[in-house]
């Protein structure tokens, strides 16, 4: 596909890897204001130490936290790392993300869904429920770009599979609500992931389907099975079992991880 004679994807994968880049820094305000059942709209971004609101050149993705050194500006305190990190991972994966979809509107539907992902897993890993709130409204974004996008070029397949998978995930979203309500168990940390996961996977095809649900049963296994190989061994330590709050974080929300693994497994053998 060319644009004025220019590869479709020489334009695409530099914009989405820059647009990747500001999303992730948006998504590190939800990770960390949702959970404490703040606004992301106001106020502006600050620092978490001293509160200050940054300035524009400070909330740079990436190249303000490179500048400062990880400190704050005014408070000299070290900035986490974390932040640039989700950033650059946030762009690299829109930029896969695009590559895989060849540049056309669906990727940018992919994209969002990532994002949706991105936030909730890392929320999760940070020992805290994800509202449904987020992975609702990646997939709903998601799912009218799908539409708009794949319907406009007759791909009826893409638009009915991510219907459909979307149907199926919520319906499964319910039945672990309703057998866990207040989600105790961590086995189902991060349920509303499967709203995500059933857009993606079920726009994908009958193959990546197969694979994704084999990457999940695979990952999920191998997490439960490693979450109780770590409370096995620290039983009989004077401390105790292992608390699951220190299990390492793809333990501790395994569906979190196995929907994750899903998803990436799915698209590379979808592409």
């Amino acid at each position: 596909m060319v644009t004025d004679g220019v590869p479709l994807l020489a334009v695409t994968l530099p914009l989405a890897g820059v647009v990747g880049l500001f999303v992730g820094s948006f998504l590190n305000v939800v990770i960390y204001r949702t959970p404490l059942g703040l606004s992301v709209a106001a106020p502006r971004s600050f620092c978490p130490t001293c509160r200050r609101q940054l300035h524009w050149w400070e909330n740079v993705p990436v190249a303000s936290w490179a500048a400062l050194r990880g400190r704050c500006h005014s408070c000299h305190q070290p900035i986490s790392v974390r932040y640039p990190l989700v950033e650059l991972s946030t762009g690299v994966t829109f930029v896969l993300v695009t590559w895989a979809w060849h540049g056309t509107v669906v990727a940018a539907a992919y994209c969002v869904l990532a994002a949706g992902m991105i936030a909730v897993g890392l929320i999760e890993y940070g020992g805290q429920r994800a509202p449904l709130s987020i992975a609702a409204l990646a997939t709903s974004v998601a799912q009218l770009t799908i539409l708009i996008g794949a319907g406009w070029q007759h791909h009826w397949r893409t638009v009915g599979g991510s219907l459909v998978g979307t149907a199926v995930a919520l319906m499964l979203y319910g039945a672990l609500r309703r057998l866990d309500p207040e989600c105790l168990d961590p086995r189902g940390h991060g349920r509303s992931a499967l709203l995500i996961a059933g857009c993606w996977i079920g726009g994908l095809g009958a193959i990546p389907l197969a694979v994704g649900a084999a990457a999940w049963t695979v990952t999920y296994l191998a997490c439960m099975t490693g979450a109780w190989s770590v409370a096995r061994k620290s039983a009989g330590t004077p401390s105790g079992p292992e608390p699951a709050s220190t299990l390492p974080p793809m333990l501790a929300a395994p569906l979190v991880s196995a929907i994750g693994v899903a998803l990436a497994a799915s698209l590379i053998s979808g592409g």
